[in-house]
């Protein structure tokens, strides 16, 4: 009887495992918009995006709450960290300024959250490339935004002693953790730090 019950779930899992492909991770927001926001080295008239493909990418998957993140699994430390990524990257080319508006009534509505999330489940280097996209966010003129929202508070604190135990010399001379969260980081020495390549290019 007991096998009898278990047998769905057996098969379930069977068909999950044989659904999947071999290597394939699935795509980022997150690293989709950072890369949207690279410009075309030779803008000509104007700064447009070096890979309009990932632009693209970012109108086409905002979810139905205007957020962009995991569509099967909410995590507030997921959602609001690829949807604030998805709304500078389309303000940055002044693109979509209604899905702008939808994503940043999704961060107003839901920052509260990042305060109730476990710990735990912050994904490494969010206290670090949050309020550098924060800040980004700020700098392109992206005005409602809740910048003050209390939510923040502990993620800004996090930072600090984060930056403050890895001293920003350490961090160009010898691999750190801070190396995981670079692209949001300002005024970086990017001839020493290309020292701490990888061979293999990482």
């Amino acid at each position: 009887a007991e096998e009898a019950e278990l047998q769905p779930l057996i098969d379930q899992v069977r068909a999950m495992l044989r659904s999947m492909n071999d290597g394939d991770t699935s795509a980022s927001a997150y690293d989709t918009a950072w890369v949207a926001m690279v410009p075309k080295p030779d803008g000509g008239g104007g700064a447009q995006p070096q890979f309009p493909a990932t632009v693209r990418w970012i109108v086409d998957h905002q979810l139905p709450d205007g957020s962009w993140g995991d569509s099967a699994l909410f995590s507030a430390y997921d959602r609001m960290i690829n949807t604030l990524a998805c709304v500078v990257a389309l303000t940055k080319w002044s693109l979509e300024p209604a899905r702008c508006e939808a994503g940043l009534s999704f961060l107003h509505e839901n920052m509260w959250r990042l305060a109730e999330e476990e710990a735990e489940s912050m994904p490494i280097g969010f206290e670090i490339a949050f309020p550098s996209l924060i800040q980004t966010a700020r700098d392109l003129g992206v005005v409602d935004f809740p910048y003050g929202h209390p939510a923040l508070q502990s993620i800004y604190a996090n930072r600090e002693v984060k930056l403050k135990r890895i001293p920003r010399d350490m961090m160009h001379r010898v691999p750190t953790s801070i190396l995981h969260s670079l692209e949001g980081m300002p005024d970086l020495d990017w001839a020493r730090l290309l020292n701490l390549q990888s061979c293999d290019g990482s």
